[in-house]
Order: structure tokens, then C-alpha cells, then sequence
């Protein structure tokens, strides 16, 4: 027998990079698809210009490395995708550029490129971009309004439902404004019904595993319907915490990075419900009214951890079982009593 070694992680399914990604670009091009038909023209070229971006940085550091450029790794597609959709439509092109450089020449590339990055890449140059333009991140266009392609982006600009919430107000958008995505905010959060649309696709093609994504989305609300931080009840604050922020769109693309999840189900379960105390925090105690980006920083971060107690959890169930199958064999085949350790005569006729 002829073995060929090949570098971990060894997967047993149909699924592959190709797959995963094509799955992740089919799904963002609805949400441009969105922006597009909110923003008009310049929500495409954002698209645009950040996929080139990350694409010609991802392969330079490739050739750089002296090998050669993989035309299957859709990888920075993907990145160059969701880095736009979580700015507003008139962001200045310069901040989406370093921001792509940022995720493939920092967070990616340093630690081996696809498949070895501890860090979201696009998670890393959207908090990065935060961190640095907060002003033009936050601000936002109002739905419908006419951009200009080029040049500086002169149009009203309004605050979005996360800024109404940070300050314990309730947002003026009704429930059909969010989930139609009437209401200003980054570019690919706004349209609930189509990123559940595009969520549920994903999970049924296994791209998303519903066991990471659902404790999350299920502790976010969970914690806002009972502790909420604004004035209206329960149902409302869950309703607003979930939908009208990028927590959903954060849990269809970002939190379930194969990369950067955890490898078994039980993991992956514990990695969503700390997930989303984590995002019920930083909402609460972060410094910036989108802070979910730096919260699945902080979870990657958290991923080894909970990867290897998840394993050795696992460990300890496999060796129990194992040990009480062995304990009822040999007393089935030795005759002894399980509780006395003599034979099973003598114990019924001492």
C-alpha cells in the first residue's frame, strides 16, 4: 500500500475550500445584490475594488513565499466580500484598501495563509478599520440615497439603529423597516430576510454548522430579553439586539470560519453560547457601537482552549464507556457477582 502524506486537518466528506467558498460568494453576492439596489452603483464597486485588493495581496505573499498561486483558493474573495458589507456605502475607498491589507498582510498571511490564520482576516481588518476611522464607519447614508462613484461622497448621513441602542434608546425603525433593511446601517446587515435566506442555505449545504451558530444567536437574544438596555420589554430589546445590529450577519459569515471553530460538535456548542456572552459584553462594556467584530476576535483567540477541553471531555466519556464494557464482560464470563467480587453461587448461598 502506497501512502501519500498530507497536511492536517485531514477531513472525511465531500466538503473542500471549493466548496466552501463558492457557498460563501454565491450567498454575499445576494447581499450586494441588496446594497446595490439600496446604494446603487458604488456598493459594487466597494465589492470590487476590495476583492482585487485582497486577491493581489493574498497571491503576492504566495509568490513571495516562492510557491505558486493557487487559482482555487477563493479564500480572499471571500474576505474582500465581507469587508465592505460591514461599512457604510460611502466609506472612502482608501479606509476598505487598508483595511483588506490589513486582514491578508497582518491577521493571514504571518501565520501560513489558508487554513493556518488564528484569526478571522476579515474580522481583523474590519475591527482594525474601526479602531483607526470611527467616524466614517459609523456614519451612514440613508436607504435610497444617490452616491457618487467617485470623489468625495456628499449626501445626509445618520446614525444606526446599534448607536440608538448604545445609548439605551429604542430605535425608530418598526420591524418591518429591519427586516426589509429600510433603515441606515453597514451596507450587508441591513436586509434581515435575505441574510436569513442566505443563512439557512448555508446550513443546509453544511457550509454553517447549526450547532455553532444557533447557541449564539440563542444566548444573544436570551441575554437581551432578560437584561435589556433599553427601555422597551424583553421581546423588543432581543428583537433589536439581534436583527437590527451585524450579530446576524457576524453569525452567518465571521463566527463560523472553519479555520477558526472548534472541531467537534460539543466544542462548537460551547464556542457559541461563550460567543455570544462575549458579544452581550462587549455590546455592554466595548467602547464603539459595533463591536462584534472584536468579539470574534477575542473567540478565535478563545478557540484552542475550548477545541482541546472539548477533546479530552470527549477522552473521558469514550474511556468510561469503555471501561464499564469491560467490567460487564469479564463478569459475564467469570461468573462473579458485580458488587462482592464472589462468585455468583456462593453469593446466593453464602
Amino acid at each position: 500500500m502506497k501512502l501519500f502524506p498530507k497536511k492536517a486537518p485531514h477531513i472525511r466528506s465531500d466538503t473542500s475550500n471549493k466548496t466552501v467558498m463558492g457557498d460563501a460568494i454565491v450567498t454575499l453576492a445576494a447581499l450586494y445584490f441588496m446594497a446595490a439596489c439600496y446604494n446603487g452603483q458604488r456598493a459594487i464597486v466597494l465589492g470590487l475594488l476590495s476583492v482585487g485588493v485582497c486577491w493581489a495581496a493574498n497571491t503576492l505573499c504566495v509568490l513571495l513565499r516562492g510557491r505558486r498561486a493557487n487559482l482555487r483558493d477563493f479564500s480572499p474573495v471571500v474576505t474582500g466580500m465581507i469587508v465592505p458589507l460591514m461599512m457604510p456605502a460611502n466609506i472612502p475607498y482608501h479606509v476598505v484598501v487598508v483595511a483588506d491589507l490589513f486582514a491578508i498582510l497582518i491577521v493571514k498571511q504571518p501565520f501560513g495563509g489558508l487554513g493556518n490564520n488564528i484569526f478571522n482576516p476579515a474580522a481583523g481588518g474590519i475591527a482594525f478599520a474601526i479602531a483607526c476611522w470611527p467616524a466614517q464607519i459609523f456614519s451612514y447614508p440613508l436607504p435610497n440615497a444617490t452616491l457618487d462613484l467617485w470623489g468625495k461622497v456628499n449626501t445626509s448621513v445618520s446614525s444606526s439603529a446599534a448607536y440608538t441602542l448604545s445609548i439605551g434608546g429604542v430605535p425608530t425603525a418598526d420591524y418591518t423597516s429591519v427586516l426589509l433593511g429600510q433603515h441606515p446601517g453597514p451596507m450587508g446587515t441591513t436586509c434581515v430576510l435575505v441574510i436569513l435566506a442566505c443563512l439557512l442555505y448555508l446550513i443546509s449545504r453544511g457550509t454553517v454548522k447549526y450547532q455553532q451558530v444557533l447557541p449564539f444567536l440563542f444566548t444573544v437574544a436570551a441575554l437581551n430579553f432578560f437584561f435589556p438596555r433599553i427601555s422597551a420589554e424583553g421581546p423588543a430589546s432581543a428583537f433589536y439586539e439581534v436583527l437590527a445590529t451585524p450579530a446576524l450577519f457576524c453569525a452567518a459569515f465571521l463566527f463560523n470560519d472553519p479555520t477558526t471553530s472548534p472541531s467537534r460538535v460539543i466544542g462548537k456548542a460551547a464556542y457559541g453560547v461563550i460567543g455570544g456572552i462575549v458579544v452581550f459584553l462587549f455590546t455592554r462594556f466595548g467602547g464603539y457601537e459595533q463591536t462584534t467584530a472584536f468579539a470574534i476576535l477575542l473567540m478565535n483567540a478563545l478557540c484552542p482552549a475550548i477545541d482541546e477541553l472539548a477533546e479530552q471531555y470527549i477522552t473521558k466519556k469514550r474511556r468510561m464507556r469503555y471501561g464499564r464494557k469491560v467490567t460487564i464482560d469479564l463478569s459475564g464470563e467469570t461468573g462473579f457477582d458485580n458488587d462482592s467480587g464472589a462468585p455468583a453461587e456462593a453469593a446466593q448461598n453464602p
